[in-house]
């Protein structure tokens, strides 16, 4: 039995923008240029966190509350637990 095509008519607004959530997100609004990766400064490492899903959600929600980017917001706790810990 071949199946139907699914007619997707009226279905897809295009012409509409995202919702803005207010939660900051990389690349965001950038268009053609969000697929360029952003140049490092000099001296500058990278790293990759995982986070559960729980704490994730947290740095997201306080991250919009405090118009702060997750950059920010986990170099300012990396600089005070490395301060604490006189590493």
């Amino acid at each position: 039995m071949a199946k139907k095509p699914v007619a997707l008519d009226g279905l897809l607004n295009t012409e509409s923008r995202p919702t803005d959530t207010g939660i900051p997100q990389r690349g965001a609004g950038q268009g053609a240029a969000q697929d360029k990766k952003p140049a490092k400064r000099p001296g500058e490492k990278r790293l990759t966190l995982a986070l559960d899903g729980e704490t994730y959600k947290r740095l997201r929600l306080h991250a919009a509350e405090t118009d702060q980017t997750h950059q920010a917001i986990l170099e300012a706790a990396l600089a005070e637990y490395l301060k604490r810990a006189n590493a």
